[in-house]
């Protein structure tokens, strides 16, 4: 690798473990003050019954799209207008269809302010054009500092804004509110750091790869959100509103950080894997060493949440959580840590696959897991459902995810000739060490 970017790659790693560590702790806490004073897990039920498909939504309005502008070398002002104005349209059309789909779901759920809450975050679809573009350049010119100093201001923005409108009353909107608050907040710091005004120009013959390329990531993308956010409102369906915020609490305590851990390592990955796509052993050398950064910090955790969460939910929750609330969130969070492990490592293989230009690999990785993983929801919760109740769905992600796992690990070793032992030899240490400190 050259020197320059690596040392790029070695400043966009630190800036985004720096933002991602402040997100996660602000994060946390205001979740946590807000569970603990004002909001119960009936309340938290029917918020995750929408909150958890805002994400999917995500990437559904975005269409892939920008990932091109990130991966391709040859585009012009032309071309990025264009993807500006084809992505307007997609998002109209979603806020449009939520329009009409919002209101089937709330009563689907047999609660109507589900609907409302989903259109709501419509128009935040709608909002985000205003930025998406920006972001994508910062990222492809490797400017991770600006990047993360925005996110750090908004995620902030986030967090205090969820706290006061939980106290406010809004409880069953807060997180909404605040997700709002966040999208405005970086869409005015982004367009600072890097101005955008689109030219009034709609060519779509000319970026007709770059929406081929964008179809195939946004597939992929979409598949991967719908088989993370489907299983809250499977429980919610299943078992009501009070086992969808029992189960919710779990899932936020344990994937959650999991997952904004290994952005640090992602919101580098794809744009570092695609400058090295030409370069077969460093692209070797930073794949070995991205999954060692994330398992060195992803693991710990994991052993951290598994050995305390009893104590940690009762010391916390127990002002408005009931005890049998608890030690079933605490039974929930136990199970979600096996998969957490395992989210770690599988993280930086779909990045690995785009940035060097073979995203139809991702989709079948992401094909295998939306077909697995929900239908072990499915099939858990009416099978075990009435033994176990919400936790019967926390199991299934110990039995379906493997299998997707399994797939994906497949699918990038066969494509970068991946030599097994190197890998083995960086990942095992840490993971031995992790296990060593259970077992203590």
């Amino acid at each position: 690798m050259a020197a320059g970017l690596s040392t790029k790659v070695h400043r966009g790693v630190a800036w985004a473990a720096a933002a991602q560590a402040i997100i996660a702790i602000t994060d946390m806490v205001s979740q946590l003050v807000v569970l603990a004073y004002w909001v119960g897990p009936h309340d938290n039920g029917i918020a995750n019954g929408a909150v958890a498909l805002y994400t999917l939504l995500d990437t559904a309005a975005d269409f892939g799209v920008t990932s091109a502008l990130i991966q391709r070398d040859d585009t012009t002002p032309a071309q990025i207008s264009t993807v500006f104005w084809f992505n307007v349209l997609i998002s109209t059309g979603l806020f449009v269809l939520l329009l009409g789909l919002g209101p089937l779901y709330g009563r689907f759920q047999g609660n109507a302010v589900l609907g409302w809450l989903l259109i709501a975050y419509g128009g935040k679809l709608v909002f985000q054009n205003a930025y998406a573009i920006p972001f994508a350049l910062l990222r492809k010119e490797l400017r991770f500092g600006d990047i993360a100093k925005a996110r750090i201001v908004a995620h902030l923005a986030e967090s205090v804004g969820r706290v006061v409108f939980a106290a406010l009353g809004a409880t069953v909107w807060c997180w909404t509110l605040a997700a709002l608050t966040r999208a405005f907040v970086f869409g005015v710091i982004i367009q600072l750091r890097h101005p955008f005004v689109p030219q009034l120009v709609f060519r779509p013959r000319e970026v007709a790869d770059h929406v081929r390329f964008g179809l195939r990531t946004a597939a992929s993308q979409i598949l991967f959100r719908v088989y993370t956010s489907v299983d809250t409102p499977i429980v919610l369906y299943a078992f009501g509103a009070q086992a969808a915020g029992i189960y919710s609490a779990a899932l936020f305590i344990v994937l959650e950080p999991v997952k904004t851990i290994s952005n640090v390592v992602i919101d580098v990955a794809f744009p570092t894997f695609a400058r090295l796509r030409t370069d077969g052993k460093a692209l070797i050398a930073q794949f070995i060493q991205f999954t060692r950064l994330n398992l060195i910090v992803v693991l710990p955790v994991v052993v951290l949440i598994l050995l305390v969460i009893p104590e940690f939910l009762r010391t916390v929750y127990s002002r408005t959580w009931q005890p049998e609330a608890l030690a079933a969130c605490g039974q929930a969070a136990r199970v979600l840590c096996l998969v957490g492990a395992l989210r770690a490592l599988g993280f930086v293989g779909p990045p690995l696959l785009d940035g060097i230009g073979r995203p139809e690999l991702t989709l079948r990785y992401m094909i295998v897991a939306a077909v697995a993983v929900p239908a072990a929801f499915v099939g858990s919760a009416a099978v075990l459902g009435g033994a176990l109740g919400m936790l019967s769905v926390a199991v299934a992600w110990a039995v379906g995810y493997p299998i997707a796992f399994a797939a994906l690990s497949y699918l990038v070793a066969r494509t970068i000739s991946l030599p097994l032992g190197a890998y083995l030899r960086g990942s095992w240490g840490i993971i031995g060490c992790c296990l060593a400190g259970l077992v203590a």
